[in-house]
């Protein structure tokens, strides 16, 4: 791909995603709350006046015509591109004018008629465009709709057209609509998108494309906003900064991770095969080595490394030089994994016992009368040797945390339990730890967590041979070199199921430490 064909992809992408903003803010400013409050304060200009109103359609008007003039002017306008982008245009003028219109003949009606007759026309538009985008391929008049736009239209529109539908009812039978009730709503018709469009993918040669991705998304962020700015009137600016964010984080993390736990049900040519990749990672020799090398590490990396850390922290507290000793240890982070494991893998290097050793290990295990041993290669030995390099990198980042944690134990503390006849082990244990007890959870959670996705390290010093593979470095094997993706998708959502207790615990210890507070 060339240097121009790069920056096209992005000036797509970043119009594609201003023009899909855009006709998000207008869904939000045609879909009143039953309160009659718009969600977003930025659009109540909307029911003020014609002033703005011109501005807007003006704005909008701009779009189309600037789509139109740039399409064969500049190489990454597509045609589809520019479709959209019309029909954005297109879209957000009939929006402020019917808003206007309806503003006038629904003004004497109740906000919560006004809401339900805006949200059934808003189901009635989604239906005219799942009619449009299925008659695309049969009246020639639609001829400048592709194919995947249509698709994309069409699974959409009726999800859409169906929370539309439930939220007027819902308006119409009781007001206010009671937040849990609307989230639902958005998020089952999420849900369906992303169903639709899954089952459909199944169906076609080609993808459909990121947009269904994208409309699910926004209808999620959508329901999301809704609920949060009940709850909370004065976090309304707040979520209209966060919508975009939201929206990117729900296709770049969400999407992925819903597609990599279905791919898990998957062999290599994309065929349901139930739990057979579960059952590989359970019953085969390599992959239950691989899953018990990774509780080793997740045992031996965090207490190792936090109990030499606060050791550490202990030792050199107040001492002279604390900032020199800190600074030794903490170098260690500064190294990448790839760096700090071609490092280890030259420290463990094996030459013949004929040979002069130009690994330190060995040449330190000859020095003292004993052979050269091949360490990298000696199963179980070898994944021990993995772990220190893990090890020496987490211990400065245990060090630096607890220190700072053990400098804000109250001085008082310590000097009425020395008052109190305590000796030294006694304080440590009776004031010290629980004083620095969150810090010790946020050490040994954080390092937990990092331990459980190590490849690097692994990939850097035996490649996962040798009995010495972990589960991110099986995933990637799997997925990428034995062209099994279901079974690097098992494997990740393995990794996914182990993070998620420690993160859990992690969030709930820190709540209860704010709730002491």
């Amino acid at each position: 791909m060339t240097t121009m064909d790069l920056i096209g992809k992005v000036m797509q992408a970043v119009v594609g995603l201003a023009a899909f903003g855009v006709a998000m803010a207008l869904l939000l400013a045609f879909l009143d709350r039953p309160d009659d409050k718009p969600l977003l304060k930025g659009f109540a200009a909307l029911k003020r006046g014609m002033r703005p109103r011109l501005i807007i359609i003006g704005a909008f008007a701009l779009i189309a015509i600037l789509a139109r003039l740039l399409y064969g002017a500049v190489p990454w306008m597509t045609q589809g591109m520019t479709n959209l982008l019309i029909i954005v245009g297109l879209a957000g003028i009939g929006v402020v004018l019917l808003q206007w219109a309806l503003d006038r003949l629904l003004q004497p009606a109740p906000p919560a008629v006004r809401s339900a007759v805006l949200r059934g026309i808003g189901a009635v538009l989604a239906i005219v465009v799942a009619i449009v985008a299925q008659s695309a391929e049969s009246v020639p008049a639609l001829d400048w709709i592709t194919p995947a736009l249509a698709v994309s239209g069409l699974i959409v529109a009726l999800p859409l057209a169906g929370a539309l539908v439930l939220t007027a009812g819902i308006a119409f039978v009781r007001q206010p609509i009671r937040r849990n009730a609307r989230l639902l709503v958005w998020l089952v018709a999420a849900a369906a998108v992303v169903v639709i469009t899954l089952v459909l993918e199944s169906q076609r040669d080609e993808p459909i494309g990121v947009w269904t991705w994208a409309a699910a998304a926004a209808l999620s962020v959508i329901g999301v906003l809704g609920y949060l700015a009940d709850r909370d009137e004065d976090s309304k600016p707040m979520l209209v900064f966060l919508m975009p964010a939201a929206v990117l984080l729900t296709i770049g993390l969400v999407y992925p991770a819903i597609r990599t736990a279905l791919l898990a049900f998957t062999d290599k040519t994309g065929t349901f095969n139930g739990l057979d990749n579960f059952i590989w990672m359970f019953s085969q020799r390599e992959a239950l080595i691989t899953l018990g090398n990774t509780i080793a590490w997740v045992i031996l990396v965090p207490l190792v490394s936090t109990a030499v850390g606060l050791a550490y922290a202990v030792f050199i507290d107040k001492s002279r030089g604390e900032k020199v000793y800190k600074m030794l240890v903490f170098m260690p982070m500064a190294i990448s994994f790839v760096g700090a494991g071609i490092i280890w893998k030259f420290m463990y290097s094996y030459r013949g016992a004929e040979q002069e050793q130009i690994g330190l290990v060995n040449q330190l295990i000859v020095m003292v009368g004993g052979e050269p041993q091949q360490i990298l290669q000696n199963s179980p030995w070898n994944t021990l040797a993995l772990i220190i390099v893990m090890i020496w990198i987490q211990t400065g980042f245990a060090m630096v945390v607890l220190s700072a944690a053990i400098k804000g134990v109250p001085t008082e503390q310590l000097e009425a339990a020395e008052i109190d006849g305590a000796n030294p082990w006694q304080r440590f244990r009776n004031v010290t730890v629980p004083g620095i007890r969150s810090s010790l959870v946020v050490v040994v959670t954080t390092i937990s967590i990092a331990t459980l996705k190590v490849f690097d390290i692994v990939r850097t010093m035996t490649a996962g041979n040798f009995d010495t593979s972990v589960v991110a470095n099986e995933m990637y094997t799997q997925a990428f070199r034995s062209g099994e993706p279901g079974r690097g998708a098992a494997l990740a959502l393995i990794l996914f199921i182990m993070v998620l207790p420690i993160v859990v615990y992690n969030i709930r210890v820190l709540n209860q430490q704010k709730a002491i507070r």
